[in-house]
């Protein structure tokens, strides 16, 4: 059957006409692409399928989401997932959550982009336990829209078990805000994934009693597939020892990519059931740790720096920071970071970050050659820090 763009956005009307095509979707109807208002035609031309795939052309078997990855890169990618590859995930969902809190599942606060994977998987699994989801008001996320937002879900609902899922920045903002603080305890679990999320951060959450969940996985496994640090019921994690790049495998796992096939086809998808991950990780007595991305890595010096890492270091001392290589004749590429100062005007942070970096005992190859200040690092639609953006924001500076 032909493919279908689905506009959506953070809009109660636009989600509530939805509704009828993704129930649609979850009983093994319909061929669906989520996409931006006003992407539609692009995105349905960049996601033409490759000769290489059995459903070459517009067609595609009933019960088919594609979940498109966020493109930061360049032209985004279509993993093709199926009806059951859907369910399997929010069954996995609800079994963990059941074990971890022992609570059932309920109704979801969408607070995501819903045309990405995990503001649809939101939609998907209110859906699945048989509730319409609310979404935040205002169509853009503010701890006041937030709070607001679950106070309508909780009037809705009074006796059900609430979720949501959030972005490391989002739960950052609530977490300094008193109301959205209050808010947070609303919610059996807060699912937070999307990007790296500091410690201290997730810490001082629990520590207020919010059920946070640290969730990893992407467009090719429906979502969230790893729990803080452990597969979800029924899927698997592993570590490919050739490559160092995480392997997971499972039934939530996109039967492949829509728009890529041959060889980085096969990369990716090595095995039915089975997705090799663009991340570099290691799995300690079955908990995983993702050091960073495979191909992101900076060569400086001639080391080898995982801006992720550098990203850990700078968030023990309580910044939150970006941290790209830039060309540099010495070094070939120059470790430089943007960290957000929010409410004070954009500067050079370099001595300030260095000497605070050396004075912890941090190693030397964590430390930035150059160091800028902004007030809100830039983030992709899903909330991911752009790290394109970071980039091109960096080298003008610099340059000027």
């Amino acid at each position: 059957m032909k493919l279908e763009a689905l506009p959506l956005d953070l809009d109660p009307r636009k989600i509530a006409a939805a509704v009828p095509t993704l129930e649609g979707l979850l009983s093994g109807h319909g061929a669906v692409l989520p996409t931006a208002p006003g992407r539609e035609q692009e995105l349905l031309s960049q996601m033409a399928a490759t000769g290489t795939t059995a459903d070459a052309g517009d067609g595609e078997a009933p019960g088919t989401l594609i979940a498109c990855t966020s493109g930061s890169t360049g032209t985004p990618k279509g993993a093709r997932l199926r009806t059951s590859n859907l369910t399997a995930s929010a069954d996995a969902t609800a079994a963990y959550l059941a074990a971890r809190f022992g609570t059932a599942t309920g109704p979801w606060l969408l607070a995501l982009p819903p045309h990405h994977i995990a503001g649809l998987q939101v939609i998907l699994r209110s859906l699945y336990a048989g509730h319409s989801p609310t979404v935040l008001p205002g169509g853009r996320f503010t701890p006041e829209a937030f709070t607001h937002g679950t106070a309508t879900l909780r009037a809705a609902h009074p006796s059900e078990n609430l979720h949501t899922s959030l972005v490391p920045t989002q739960l950052q903002r609530l977490m300094v805000d008193a109301q959205g603080r209050k808010a947070l305890h609303e919610y059996a679990a807060v699912l937070v994934g999307g990007a790296a999320t500091s410690p201290g951060l997730v810490d001082a959450a629990r520590d207020h009693g919010v059920h946070v969940v640290l969730t990893y996985g992407s467009s090719e496994t429906a979502g969230g597939m790893v729990y803080d640090g452990r597969a979800l019921p029924g899927t698997r994690v592993a570590v490919d020892h050739a490559t160092g790049r995480i392997l997971l495998s499972g039934p939530t796992v996109a039967e492949g990519y829509r728009n890529v096939g041959g060889a980085a086809g096969e990369d990716a998808f090595p095995a039915r059931g089975t997705f090799r991950t663009s991340d570099l990780g290691s799995i300690d007595d079955g908990l995983l740790t993702v050091r960073g991305r495979a191909d992101g890595a900076i060569n400086s010096g001639g080391m080898k720096v995982l801006p992720e890492e550098v990203e850990a270091a700078l968030a023990t001392l309580g910044y939150t920071a970006c941290v790209v290589g830039l060309p540099d004749t010495d070094w070939g590429e120059a470790v430089t970071a943007l960290v957000e100062v929010p409410g004070e005007a954009p500067a050079e942070r370099t001595a300030q970050v260095r000497s605070a970096m050396k004075d912890a005992g941090l190693p030397s190859h964590l430390v930035p050659r150059r160091v800028l200040g902004t007030r809100r690092l830039p983030v992709t639609g899903p909330g991911k820090v752009d790290r394109r953006a970071v980039r091109d924001e960096l080298r003008t500076r610099l340059e000027d």
